[in-house]
């Protein structure tokens, strides 16, 4: 059985678990990788600490979401060899990576420094949120989660160089009480 290293691999995600009982399997992966998985690549499994290669079979993959496809590989015909793959680590060969062309997005602000023109440093953006449209930056300050509104009126300041925002929040939005 052939292997590969890990260092010439990327992890991009790991089976969820089986789907339907002709061995499909739930592939839960980050969304920077789905152009990557497009070309249907040779998928490498993590099998007892060492890479093994595994090829889509003709059903190959389709996505249900951004972060997440139903996969059929070869010699995986049954529910009973899918579970065995269940939680098991996904990756791509590096050069079957695909960069996809940088456009800047609200996500790419995730570790980004915050500041408020009023209160001064904030803390970094963890997580940005979109309910609905509504986008949230999620951030720690004074040892509490905040869940900070963005649109662009309360933008002053995008230093993307150095990582810092400066906003002009809402009043109230750090009262902590």
């Amino acid at each position: 059985m052939e292997t590969i290293d890990k260092n010439s691999c990327q992890k991009i995600g790991y089976f969820q678990k089986p789907h339907g009982i002709k061995g499909a399997l739930s592939l839960i992966f980050e969304p920077q990788y789905d152009l990557s998985l497009e070309n249907e690549p040779t998928l490498f499994l993590e099998l007892d600490g060492l890479l093994v290669p595994f090829f889509f079979s003709t059903e190959g993959m389709r996505f249900r979401s951004a972060e997440s496809a139903i996969v059929q590989l070869d010699w995986v015909d049954d529910e009973e060899q899918a579970r065995k793959l269940s939680g098991v680590s996904v990756f791509l060969k590096q050069e079957d990576l695909v960069e996809p062309e940088e456009e800047f997005t609200l996500h790419h602000l995730v570790g980004f420094s915050v500041s408020d023109l009023q209160v001064g440093e904030i803390g970094i953006i963890e997580k940005v949120e979109d309910y609905g449209g509504n986008l949230l930056f999620q951030i720690q300050y004074q040892g509490k989660e905040v869940l900070i509104p963005f649109n662009e009126d309360l933008l002053i300041d995008l230093d993307e160089q150095n990582k810092k925002l400066v906003l002009q929040c809402p009043d109230g939005i750090f009262d902590l009480d």
